[in-house]
């Protein structure tokens, strides 16, 4: 008999508890990177949550030495909840939400910040990178709104951008304006009131 037969003979039922240790153990981690992914992701669309967008952005300046920052905001949500259901609005939300997955990837980063609020980073671009992402955008918006579902997605958008040593806070600052002054402009076309 070989020495490591030996030793696994005499270790039998100590390779065994902690072989059902090392199971549990991987059963564990598992289970939290699903917990962990549970709280990252927004359960309606899918996309990275606050959170994630405060963690992203809390370092964004260290490894980006540009960005586009875009603020969404989705109008009519309150119309769609009140008169059509929450089933509803939170179809328009998925919209929304599905109008940003299709143009986010590499270095284009997309996020539900809460409610009918929603931003994309774009790092290491351009000043004209953020008109191409929302011609692009734009354009996949139009044609999910083809769908003959009864949920038009209307969404004001707001971008700033920043380059060799900008400041988020300010960048954060200008594309919040920017989306309010567009979802302004929105409202006043259809003869509201905004909110």
């Amino acid at each position: 008999m070989s020495l490591i037969n030996e030793f696994m003979a005499d270790a039998g039922e100590e390779i065994k508890d902690l072989m059902l240790l090392v199971k549990e153990a991987n059963g564990l981690v598992a289970y939290y990177r699903r917990l962990l992914e549970r709280l990252e992701l927004d359960s309606l669309t899918g996309l990275p949550g606050a959170n994630k967008f405060h963690d992203f952005t809390g370092s964004l300046s260290s490894h980006a030495k540009s960005a586009g920052i875009i603020f969404f905001d989705v109008n009519d949500l309150k119309y769609y909840n009140d008169n059509k259901g929450h089933h509803a609005g939170d179809l328009l939300l998925q919209k929304a939400a599905e109008s940003l997955i299709n143009v986010s990837g590499g270095n284009v980063h997309s996020f539900r910040l809460g409610g009918d609020e929603f931003v994309t980073v774009i790092t290491n671009c351009a000043e004209n990178d953020i008109d191409e992402f929302l011609t692009k955008w734009r354009a996949g918006l139009a044609e999910l709104n083809k769908r003959e579902d009864g949920i038009h997605c209307s969404i004001a958008a707001g971008a700033a951008f920043g380059d060799d040593g900008y400041k988020l806070s300010d960048i954060l600052e200008v594309a919040d304006k920017r989306m309010y002054d567009d979802k302004v402009r929105i409202k006043a076309e259809k003869g509201q009131k905004p909110r």
